[in-house]
């Protein structure tokens, strides 16, 4: 008689893509913040010269496809050119506003990265002994149950009884 194996049950993690060097975050921070200069340079005449839209889209893509130092940098050429280039043209308070709300979103960018890399989940089918509750891992060896979650899960478990062990264990 054969016995038809269920699929071994398999963990994913979730990433966010690959992971990006730092120099090639620099870079791409750099680039971003010199095109968003210049784009803000060449569209000046037709948008408010103290637009802050495109410095901080510049900011904030660098954040979501690079990580926080791609922000940072982005963030640090746009401050140096709104300094430079553009603040005669304002105040120093919307300049300090634009400081915030660029280190507000590399810091968003940070947490969002971070919870990115923590996020693993168990996905198909468990092999499970209807008796005594092992789970047969991906050797074919059984296991008990929460040590194979805790190593293929961010898991971890605490031990009680339910109120009806708790009379079962009484009587």
């Amino acid at each position: 008689m054969t016995t038809l194996e269920p699929p071994r049950a398999h963990y994913v993690t979730i990433s966010t893509g690959r992971e990006w060097s730092r120099p090639l975050c620099i870079a791409f921070g750099l680039a971003l913040g010199a095109l968003s200069v210049a784009l803000q340079r060449v569209l000046a005449p037709w948008v408010a010269p103290d637009s802050y839209q495109l410095l901080l889209s510049a900011v904030a893509i660098g954040v979501m496809f690079a990580g926080v130092w791609a922000g940072a940098v982005a963030l640090l050429v746009s401050s140096l050119a709104k300094l430079f280039l553009f603040l005669p043209q304002e105040g120093l308070l919307r300049f300090g506003l634009f400081l915030c709300l660029g280190l507000l979103i590399c810091w968003l960018g940070q947490k969002m990265h971070a919870s990115r890399r923590e996020v693993r989940l168990l996905s198909g089918l468990l092999p499970i002994c209807a008796w005594c509750k092992k789970v047969r891992d991906e050797e074919g060896e059984w296991r008990q149950l929460e040590e194979y979650i805790h190593e293929h899960s961010e898991a971890d478990f605490t031990h009680s009884l339910c109120p009806h062990c708790a009379r079962e264990m009484v009587n």
